[in-house]
């Protein structure tokens, strides 16, 4: 018979259980600290860096203007324009343009406003004595859709488009 020789427990070496944990823990928390460190590292130069640039440029981005109705007065050539800033900063509004969508008529060329409207506020606009030589009952312009579009006076522009009584 052949002698068999089987490992004892007294001739193993291993590294413990807990020696293992207490190795592992270490690596990850070392490699943890670095990633976290460089990350907000970058996070801090991403701020400083936002700091430079120029508070109304920061500005233009938080507008938000809604068209909440737009209403075509009845024997007139009037526009009643309902506005809501939806925006966080408050919104001057400085011009208006209107056209006709079929054939491209400018209706309302870079109409001056200035309005101011405040943050969460709405606003009515009126535009009145557009020289449409008629009304907007008339055929020409009654089943029409036109676009409007306004700009404020940081460079943003909104726009919708509607048409006379619901049509």
């Amino acid at each position: 018979m052949r002698n068999v020789s089987s490992f004892s427990p007294k001739n193993r070496r291993a590294v413990s259980q807990v020696i293992g944990s207490v190795a592992i823990l270490g690596i990850v928390s070392s490699v943890g600290s670095v990633i976290l460190f460089n990350g907000m590292d970058s996070i801090s130069a991403f701020t400083y860096d936002l700091s430079f640039h120029e508070p109304t440029k920061n500005q233009i981005h938080r507008e938000g203007i809604v068209f909440e109705h737009v209403r075509f007065e009845p024997n007139t050539d009037d526009i009643i324009i309902n506005l809501l800033n939806t925006g966080t900063v408050e919104s001057t509004i400085s011009t208006i343009t209107i056209v006709k969508i079929d054939n491209q008529e400018i209706i309302a060329n870079w109409v001056d406003v200035d309005k101011i409207i405040q943050v969460k506020d709405s606003q009515q606009i009126i535009l009145d004595n557009l020289a449409l030589g008629t009304t907007w009952n008339d055929v020409n312009y009654i089943d029409k859709e036109y676009k409007i579009s306004l700009t404020t006076v940081r460079g943003n522009f909104f726009t919708t488009v509607a048409s006379p009584f619901n049509t």
